[in-house]
């Protein structure tokens, strides 16, 4: 799977890192985004959501759950087909909302480090 990580991190003791980590020794397809950064653990990061343009199927967020809320909403057009996940944290009554109007597919509370993510009901 390719997997989105909305505010990857170099520092390995944040969860953004960790999670870049564990997905890249699972086999999926990491794809680091972080403004203030060029590179997260060896693999090119983006600036912003909206820059990347090749297509994935997850976007994971590791941020407050006032930037998912942003992100979501300034993105909605680029992420209506994908699966969301935010991890614990990263979301609240405001981002449970949203996500229930607008997207199909979507994941709250869960770590994607502990979940079986390829698995299809």
């Amino acid at each position: 799977m390719k997997i989105v990580v909305i505010w990857a991190s170099n520092d390995r003791e944040k969860f953004g890192n960790k999670i870049v980590r564990d997905l890249v020794k699972k086999w999926h397809t990491v794809i680091p985004v972080n403004p203030k950064e060029k590179e997260i653990e060896g693999i090119r990061a983006h600036n912003s959501i909206s820059n990347i343009k090749f297509a994935y199927d997850i976007v994971n967020f590791v941020v407050q759950p006032e930037i998912t809320l942003q992100i979501l909403e300034k993105n909605i057009d680029i992420l209506k087909n994908k699966t969301i996940w935010c991890q614990p944290g990263s979301s609240n009554e405001k981002v449970k909302i949203f996500l229930e109007n607008n997207f199909a597919n979507f994941i709250t509370d869960s770590c994607i480090m502990i979940e079986d993510i390829t698995k299809k009901d």
